[in-house]
């Protein structure tokens, strides 16, 4: 077989603190290379070609904290860089294409972290950090660590494979085994869902009303508001319009918190959460792209004794072992059979790719309208 193009985006140079990539300069499309998938080595690994590629929004840390090979930040993080000058690294939903490890076999689906091309030698190796624990705070998660790639069923036509990078995939897992662990929902008890209409908070917003409670959430546009409302929230609101604090004030007090924002959003729910309540801390994007100094800074965490409230913060991969297996058996099942609901915006192409990751980390669903993935089906 003759060689193909192996189209790729590029993280060409790292992003000051606080700005946003652009198209072409931090974020390159590159097609100058190529691959013959019949004779590459695959030096026992295997031979991947990707079909969705899926964005997030945790890439604004990544991005602005992104090095050189070896290097070491000063920035404080749960997770290591990505590195500039190698391919984006992001969870993608594959197909075997050949096979040195006998527990993958041609044909098979498969998804887990990837370079952003088309034809991958897994495990993939230029984007990989040289990890040296000694250079970081203790605390840092080695990302190349996370992610190898794990069978997943072939729908056969039930729901869409873009749905693995949504409700089905790592983001409707990071939603499924934190409310399994740290809910402790009750029918009756009342949750707020900051951050409702993201992957994540739409499906907390789903569990949530099948285990009974009362749902608000909170979004950042009239039209992220009747999405929530088609998902069976009872008080969807736009953050922008209403305060948080009004809204919690009024339909309150809260049994359970799921936030996804951090800042103001935290602070006023702190304000009313109810005795014995629970925070679940899934991420803070309200604040991932602001200096320290300039943070919002909560001043009421007295009343996390005050009201006897337990707060859990989490990183998914630390706990899904716990529930994957029921995450797999329940979740592909509801989506056949339409218990559950997911919105993707499909951006067709690699060279889309880098518009694609803008468009998610400037303004997510109120840009996209839907969770933002790339196709490249059919290349």
């Amino acid at each position: 077989m003759a060689p193909v193009p192996n189209p790729r985006m590029i993280y060409a140079k790292p992003i000051p603190q606080g700005a946003w990539p652009v198209v072409g300069e931090h974020l390159v499309y590159d097609n100058s290379r190529t691959i013959d998938p019949e004779t590459v080595p695959l030096n026992g690994g295997f031979l991947t070609k990707a079909l969705y590629l899926r964005t997030r929004t945790n890439a604004a840390q990544a991005l602005s904290r992104t090095c050189g090979r070896g290097c070491a930040k000063s920035i404080a993080s749960y997770s290591s860089p990505m590195l500039a000058g190698a391919p984006v690294v992001g969870l993608c939903v594959m197909q075997i294409v050949r096979s040195e490890k006998p527990e993958f076999k041609p044909g098979d689906l498969v998804y887990g972290a990837s370079h952003w091309e088309l034809y991958t030698v897994q495990p993939y190796m230029e984007a990989r950090r040289i990890w040296n624990p000694a250079e970081w705070p203790w605390w840092t998660a080695n990302m190349d660590d996370f992610g190898d790639a794990q069978k997943i069923p072939d729908p056969k036509g039930a729901f869409s494979l873009s749905k693995y990078c949504s409700v089905a995939g790592s983001p409707g897992m990071t939603a499924y085994v934190s409310w399994k662990k740290y809910a402790n929902a009750k029918k009756g008890e009342t949750v707020f869902v900051s951050a409702g209409a993201s992957a994540v908070g739409s499906l907390i917003i789903q569990l949530a009303k099948l285990d009974g409670m009362k749902v608000i959430a909170s979004a950042g546009s009239d039209a992220k508001v009747e999405y929530l409302r088609s998902l069976g929230c009872d008080v969807p609101f736009n953050y922008k319009k209403k305060a948080y604090k009004e809204v919690l004030g009024e339909h309150g007090p809260l049994d359970v918190y799921y936030d996804n924002v951090g800042a103001e959003a935290l602070a006023a729910a702190l304000d009313n959460m109810n005795l014995f309540g629970r925070v679940i801390i899934c991420g803070q994007v309200a604040e991932y792209n602001v200096a320290p100094e300039d943070r919002f800074g909560i001043k009421n965490t007295d009343m996390i004794f005050k009201r006897n409230v337990t707060v859990s913060g989490f990183l998914a991969p630390y706990i899904a072992g716990e529930y994957m297996g029921q995450f797999f058996e329940d979740v592909p099942r509801m989506l056949a059979e339409g218990e559950l609901k997911s919105t993707e915006r499909i951006y067709e192409g690699m060279e889309a790719a880098p518009q694609a990751f803008v468009d998610m980390l400037k303004g997510g669903w109120d840009t996209a309208e839907g969770k933002v993935v790339v196709s490249l089906v059919g290349m």
